[in-house]
């Protein structure tokens, strides 16, 4: 690892945790993604929406490398490599980002994001994968 502390890889997975939770808190009233549509207050939230889940990618991408691949391989149940691919899909193809990609993302994969993080965050509090900082 390029000399990234164990402390700032959790802080990072903190983020992350934040800005999902704040991206599934600020849309808990979009029930379809036709609900982005309807509105252009509803089409801002669209685009936070997208900002935050770029951001979680990025930080996704970031503490990957820093942990030479070594750390989110061992936490399957969630597809990392599509965290990372829908962070280049909104920052390079921002014109073909559908609504009902992010909708899905909202509702069916940031939970799923935010449990499986929490869970590395207390596994790198205790001893688990203290090799990979070494």
């Amino acid at each position: 690892m390029l000399s990234t502390s164990k402390t700032i890889v959790i802080e990072y997975l903190e983020l992350m945790v934040e800005k999902a939770e704040l991206v599934i808190q600020r849309n808990v009233s979009i029930l379809s993604y036709h609900d982005f549509l309807t509105s252009p207050d509803r089409m801002e939230k669209f685009d936070a929406a997208c900002m935050l889940i770029q951001v979680i990618g990025e930080t996704a991408k970031k503490i990957d490398d820093w942990t030479n691949k070594q750390l989110f391989c061992h936490y399957t149940e969630v597809y990392w490599r599509g965290v990372f691919g829908c962070r280049n899909i909104i920052s390079h193809e921002y014109g073909n980002v559908e609504p009902e990609q992010i909708f899905g993302i909202i509702k069916k994969y940031l939970p799923e994001l935010v449990i499986c993080t929490k869970r590395i965050i207390e596994d790198l509090k205790g001893t688990m994968h203290d090799s990979i900082f070494d």
